[in-house]
């Protein structure tokens, strides 16, 4: 690959970066030395073993290999990350312990970048092709990213447009789960040395879990995804470089809830984890688009790098699901639906502008300005049955309306000083202001059911009935709330050695205040009113000591960190809480409750490679990572005589649902062949630690305390060209069928009051996948 001359020296390092890239895979076994990995995780191209903190990097080779088309998957090729979507609506990412439901409102603990500007996490977990790598960032955010998150943060880069070749690909997947997955990419030229552009696509197809539904008969489950990508880069001069970046995403998924349980009544089936049946009487489904667009300027004068800029997102979420998921209103005379449909609207506009000294010998700085323009709506259509009271029961339709604006403005520097050949001193401070708007208001829409005996008498408790309503979930007072908060960095690395670097890191995070979003005229009966919903912000101070080294001439390298995490507020989220009612029946409280209490984190984390042979390479990352509650009094099901809310102690409790150990390891062998071909065996190993279920600690229902623990090797066995032109490999998922459950929520309010609790929404881990992919490259 040619170095494009013209190029600034940031387009010039991204391009040395993807030289070396292509060099790792096409030249280890004449040279046996490890290539750099260049990344842009501190806003500048610079090695993985030059910075001060844990990076990670999954590259797109790496996403090629291990057959990864969509997000979840690079949960497999590295340790201490865990990223999980337990229906179609929902999808959490956790780093070093630390993680939230997406959909409490809370701001993110891992936030998500695509080229540089934050974006939502349900953006991120969609497809992925064509893309250059995925930086993972361990650890507090508190200065160069636009989101002070305290767990870390994952950078999406994708393939970028060449101004010097022609480049791009083919390649085409089916699998044993109706699995079909074909992607293209194509980069040219338009004006040689000056203007490029690439285009890339996707079309992806599953069956999911395959689960059948026997209350509605519902048995063919699908899962759908096409996006497409138009990168393209201007280079006019040699000092002014710009690209424009646009991708569209459109996914569909049906899915039907699966049950375990034994039915106390007698009546429904005995399921088990792994028979994939649902029992609701309504099927859930997702649907979900988005468009996002980035503009990159940067431009050298006067001795200086300025940087801009401008990221658009817009996004439309729609899902259905079954409140009544084990069907057990059955056992009434009730004939009323039971379903919410949500729609979330999400528009955002990011802006940043940057200053940088370039290459000079003492101090390198780094100044710059944020601002995060975001709206959000959603209108969720509750159908909801009340059990008990003067009449038996009711069924009734409410609309709850929350909009929520929010915008953040920020001024942060990034400071390096080389006090000394081998000591290098880094510093940055981050002063951000956070403006939030928010509503929560809940309509009443009408009555679906009446005993027969009252019917007559509908118009008449349908006005009494809505006289409770509006509920306005947040007094006019509350819905504007102001603050600003100041996080920052500092670091100092020592080279210890030509092979090896000691560091040690000091980092902020901060997340602000908000409110729990329960969309339900059930707060009503919150023992303070809205109050309970409300939550303080979240500061954490987060110390590391790490070293990066490279060992038996350059043929290894082994880094490792060891971090301790203070929070002050942690933010906890709870689900399945439920409140008594006026009539002293508990209701459930839809959304799930947010809540503040102190913690600490403190962990372990080493990952190296290895180039064993000419032909044998391993790899492997481990984490070890301890969380636990200090004092915190939180919502649960375990009430106190008199308590309409239950509160229970969590001191000294895990803080979240990740395991203590992960392992990840990868390993390939290639035995060259007389016709400059290759044929190849590869393996992926994940070992995960038990960890608690978080959805338990509402305390309703026999619910798992803790998930066991479970391996899976994916296996993969090739035959390619040895200038990896083509490539034809059978590959074989969690090949030993681990059935391990991963996700398990108590029973839903109509399953406790009529047959105390007998089923439970169970996810497992995907079953054995086998499938084959053909690819081609130019």
């Amino acid at each position: 690959m040619l170095l494009n001359t013209k190029a600034t020296p940031v387009f010039r390092k991204t391009m040395l970066a993807s030289a070396l890239s292509a060099a790792a895979m096409s030249a280890p076994a004449k040279n046996l030395v490890l290539e750099e990995v260049v990344v842009t995780a501190q806003k500048r191209s610079e090695t993985v073993q030059d910075i001060a903190a844990t990076v990670n990097v999954v590259s797109g080779q790496d996403l090629q290999k291990f057959a990864a088309f969509d997000f979840r998957a690079i949960e497999q090729q590295t340790a201490g990350l865990t990223l999980s979507s337990p229906n179609a609506r929902n999808s959490t990412i956790s780093l070093r312990g630390v993680s939230i439901d997406p959909e409490s409102g809370v701001a993110a603990a891992v936030d998500v970048y695509w080229n540089d500007a934050v974006v939502r996490p349900d953006v991120a977990f969609s497809q992925m092709y064509d893309l250059e790598r995925i930086e993972i960032l361990r650890g507090p955010q508190g200065t160069l990213q636009g989101a002070t998150s305290p767990g870390g943060a994952l950078n999406m880069i994708t393939k970028r447009a060449d101004v010097d070749e022609v480049s791009g690909y083919v390649s085409g997947s089916v699998a044993d789960n109706s699995g079909l997955n074909a992607q293209v990419a194509y980069g040219t030229p338009l004006i040689v040395g000056t203007l490029g552009i690439r285009v890339a696509g996707v079309y992806d197809a599953s069956s999911g879990a395959d689960v059948q539904n026997l209350t509605t008969g519902f048995d063919d489950q699908e899962l759908e995804a096409y996006s497409g990508r138009i990168s393209t880069i201007w280079l006019p001069t040699d000092a002014f470089e710009a690209q424009f970046i646009y991708q569209y995403l459109d996914r569909s998924a049906d899915d039907p809830k699966a049950m375990a349980g034994i039915d106390t009544l007698g009546v429904r089936p005995a399921l088990r984890p792994g028979d994939n049946k649902a029992l609701g009487k309504t099927d859930n489904y997702g649907d979900f688009d988005f468009n996002v667009a980035n503009l990159i300027m940067d431009w050298e004068v006067a001795g200086l790098q300025l940087t801009g800029i401008v990221a658009y997102q817009d996004s439309h979420k729609k899902s259905a699901t079954e409140i009544d998921r084990a069907n057990s209103l059955q056992f009434t005379e009730v004939d009323a639906p039971t379903f919410q449909q949500s729609t979330t609207d999400v528009e955002s506009w990011v802006y940043e502008f940057r200053v940088a000294s370039m290459e000079n010998e003492f101090w390198n700085y780094m100044v710059g300005l944020y601002h995060r323009d975001q709206e959000t709506s959603t209108e969720a259509l509750a159908n909801t049955v009340r059990l008990g009271g003067p009449i038996g029961a009711l069924g009734f339709e409410s609309l709850a309306t929350l909009p929520l604006d929010a915008s953040e403005f920020a001024v942060f520097t990034f400071n390096t000083l080389d006090l000394t050949d081998k000591v290098q001193l880094e510093f940055g401070l981050r002063w951000t202001d956070y403006d939030r708007s928010r509503r929560a208001d809940v309509e009443f829409e009408g009555l679906t059911y009446v005993p027969p005996a009252f019917e007559p008498l509908t118009e008449l408790i349908s006005a009494q009935f809505s006289q409770g309503f509006p509920i306005i979930g947040v007094p006019k007072d509350k819905q504007s709330a102001s603050e600003d908060a100041w996080t920052g960095s500092l670091a100092m690395r020592w080279d210890w050695r030509d092979d090896t670097n000691l560091y040690a890191s000091y980092n902020r995070g901060y997340r602000p205040t908000g409110i729990s979003i329960v969309p339900s005229p059930t707060i009503e009966f919150l023992p303070n009113g809205v109050d309970d919903l409300l939550h303080d912000e979240e500061t954490s101070d987060a110390f590391e000591i790490g070293f990066k080294s490279r060992l038996w001439d350059d043929r290894a390298s082994l880094n490792g960190a060891l971090y301790y995490q203070t929070f002050d507020g942690y933010l906890g989220f709870v689900r399945g809480t439920q409140v008594l009612d006026d009539t002293g029946s508990p209701v459930g409280l839809p959304g799930g409750l947010i809540f503040n209490g102190d913690a600490t984190i403190w962990g372990v984390e080493l990952d190296g490679r290895v180039l064993l042979t000419e032909t044998w390479d391993f790899g492997g990352s481990l984490s070890y990572n301890k969380g636990e509650w200090d004092e915190v009094s939180a919502p649960c099901n375990d009430r106190a005589p008199g308590e309409v809310l239950g509160m229970c102690d969590l001191g000294g409790e895990p803080l979240g649902g990740e395991p203590e150990w992960s392992i990840s390891l990868n390993s390939e062998y290639f035995i060259p062949l007389g016709n400059d071909t290759q044929v190849y065996v590869r393996g992926l190993f994940k070992y995960t630690d038990e960890r608690q279920n978080t959805d338990a600690s509402a305390g309703l229902g026999q619910v798992a305390q803790t998930f066991e623990s479970y391996e899976v090797l994916d296996v993969f066995l090739g035959w390619r060209s040895s200038d990896y032109s083509w490539d034809v490999s059978l590959w074989g998922k969690n090949v030993f069928d681990e059935d391990a459950v991963t996700f398990e929520q108590g029973p839903d309010q109509y399953d406790v009051a009529l047959s105390g609790g007998s089923y439970t929404q169970t996810n497992i881990l995907p079953e054995r996948v086998v499938g084959v992919t053909a690819r081609y490259s130019f």
